[in-house]
């Protein structure tokens, strides 16, 4: 037998009252999950951010004048 089926099996023995606090300790749970899920962000993520910092070994700039303008 399934934690689930045992879990639903003990509940159905319970009395209303008690259902009521097993129902709020649930919610309770759902609740303290979804706080420590990642929020959600709805910007997309920028493609670059994951380039920033690939070029620190150099200056990829040197001289490229004489390259681009002929000097």
């Amino acid at each position: 037998m399934t934690t689930k089926q045992t879990l639903l099996n003990a509940i159905e023995q319970l009395p209303e009252k008690q259902l009521i606090e097993v129902l709020q300790y649930v919610q309770h749970l759902s609740h303290d999950r979804e706080a420590t899920l990642p929020a959600k962000t709805d910007r997309p993520v920028d493609p670059l951010s994951e380039f920033i910092g690939a070029v620190d070994c150099g200056s990829l700039a040197a001289n490229l004048d004489d390259e681009l303008y002929g000097r």
